[in-house]
């Protein structure tokens, strides 16, 4: 009888601690390293399996206890955590159902790959085949190579006597306006294509498809959240789903 006194009494007390544990409505604020806020990172409380998306000025919110481990992770980024337990909390929020824990820092996630110069390669593999020739025996081919050295003249020099014997006063400048021409051409087309390719994951339609709304709500909807193509082009079609329905939901508001 002793013993299962003094077994319900510990379940009591158990019982009575966890309902006594308090819960905090906590809010922050994700920002880069440089201090701008991170858009449409995941914060995820891993005890209880909820989540919350940051809004475009970086602020969560989401509820835990001091025994929650929170779990933070956004694409391009070193994945962060925090629980309440390590965080100095003062005496007003101990006793107050908020806690405001202010700005964490996310850590750029960077990705090194080994470099190969191309050209050192080329170089090497051209050192070795003209280190199996044996000269001696090829004279007159040696000989032929070294008067052509002898008479090589710069393509420049070459270019400026020309221009003296037309009486062609300016230097020539068409191949460097012409290749210029033909980058600012080939930048203009990635640019364009980047842009298609960012409006095939995120239009109208979709957003439509998504929300419920009709075509002419999503383009309003579109000029309110004015997603950046980088930030679109760089998130998946399941990522962009869920920034849509959270946005939706501030939307209504």
């Amino acid at each position: 009888m002793k013993f299962f006194a003094a077994l319900l009494f510990f379940l009591s007390a158990a019982v009575i601690c966890s309902a006594q544990e308090k819960i905090y409505s906590v809010t922050g604020r994700l920002c880069d390293t440089s201090g701008s806020p991170v858009q449409f990172a995941h914060v995820v409380n891993m005890k209880k399996r909820t989540a919350c998306i940051s809004n475009q000025e970086g602020v969560f919110r989401l509820l835990m206890m001091k025994t929650d481990t929170i779990k933070i992770s956004c694409l391009g980024f070193e994945t962060a955590g925090f629980t309440l337990q390590s965080l100095m909390m003062d005496e007003e929020e101990e006793k107050s159902s908020h806690a405001d824990i202010g700005i964490i820092i996310l850590k750029p996630k960077t990705f090194e790959h080994e470099v190969i110069s191309v050209y050192a390669e080329r170089w090497k593999a051209f050192v070795y085949e003209w280190s199996q020739i044996a000269p001696e025996e090829e004279p007159e081919y040696v000989d032929q190579i070294e008067t052509w050295k002898s008479n090589l003249i710069n393509l420049n020099e070459l270019k400026q006597i020309t221009q003296a014997a037309n009486g062609i006063g300016i230097p020539f400048g068409g191949d460097r306006k012409r290749r210029k021409a033909e980058e600012k051409i080939n930048e203009d087309k990635r640019q364009t294509a980047l842009d298609n390719e960012a409006a095939e994951k995120y239009n109208s339609k979709i957003v439509a498809d998504i929300t419920g709304m009709s075509i002419e709500e999503a383009e309003k909807f579109m000029l309110h959240f004015k997603l950046d193509r980088d930030f679109i082009l760089r998130r998946n079609d399941y990522d962009l789903y869920m920034i849509i329905k959270q946005l939706y939901k501030e939307y209504t508001k």
